[in-house]
């Protein structure tokens, strides 16, 4: 005759809960926002300059502008980098047969990455390491005297594969918020928890993410 043993299932947000109570561990929100300021030019083009003789005609939702006679370099921005930490860029090109980034260590400079679109309505995403605290995001059209408009420009941290958020070490995520939204974890949800032996990585299941994310982690 078997003999069956039945054990009550473990509520792990009770255990925690309970271990919170008795200050056995901590939470605290951690962000992990886009780094470019203003990718999505919802109202203007603030955060952005544009290169001395290129003319700026962009509206709410886009940056628009045609090259100078003598260069196709129309615009730029800064972020703030950590040397030797991998990212990854993604931005759209609405109008405009070809165009590129140049990920550098001054403005115009490609000494990082070159990435092209290929077409009007294509998107790019190259992931690059930062060699600087500072990094300068450029855009270039394929001409002088050429009309270029983008949109979304994001710059995430990546794990060289995708973009991917690194907890602390000794921090595991617990809850993740996009732009405000609780999401779901599961490769086929909203992201996916993964563990190199040292540290867990957030990585979203979609290719850009909101521009604000927050995840609360837990630390026994």
């Amino acid at each position: 005759m078997g003999v069956v043993i039945r054990k009550p299932a473990i509520n792990l947000r009770e255990k925690l809960t309970e271990l919170k109570a008795q200050q056995g561990y901590e939470e605290r929100q951690f962000h992990f926002d886009n780094l470019v300021t203003n990718g999505t030019f919802d109202t203007d083009t603030s955060g952005w300059t544009f290169e001395g003789t290129a003319t700026d005609t962009s509206a709410a939702g886009y940056l628009e502008g045609t090259t100078g006679g003598a260069t196709n370099f129309l615009a730029y921005t800064t972020i703030s980098t950590i040397s030797g930490q991998t990212y990854v860029l993604t931005g759209d090109l609405v109008s405009g047969s070809s165009g590129r980034f140049t990920i550098g260590t001054s403005a115009g400079s490609a000494n990082v990455a070159s990435p092209a679109f290929s077409s009007a309505g294509s998107t790019v995403s190259v992931t690059f390491t930062a060699i600087s605290t500072t990094s300068y995001v450029s855009v270039f059209a394929s001409s002088a005297n050429f009309t270029l408009r983008i949109d979304n420009v994001s710059i995430y941290t990546s794990d060289g594969t995708g973009v991917a958020f690194t907890m602390p070490k000794g921090w595991k995520p617990l809850h993740v918020y996009d732009d405000g939204v609780l999401q779901r974890e599961g490769s086929a949800e909203d992201y996916e928890v993964t563990f190199d032996g040292f540290n867990y990585y957030v990585k979203p299941t979609v290719a850009n993410p909101g521009a604000r994310n927050t995840v609360i982690g837990i630390r026994a």
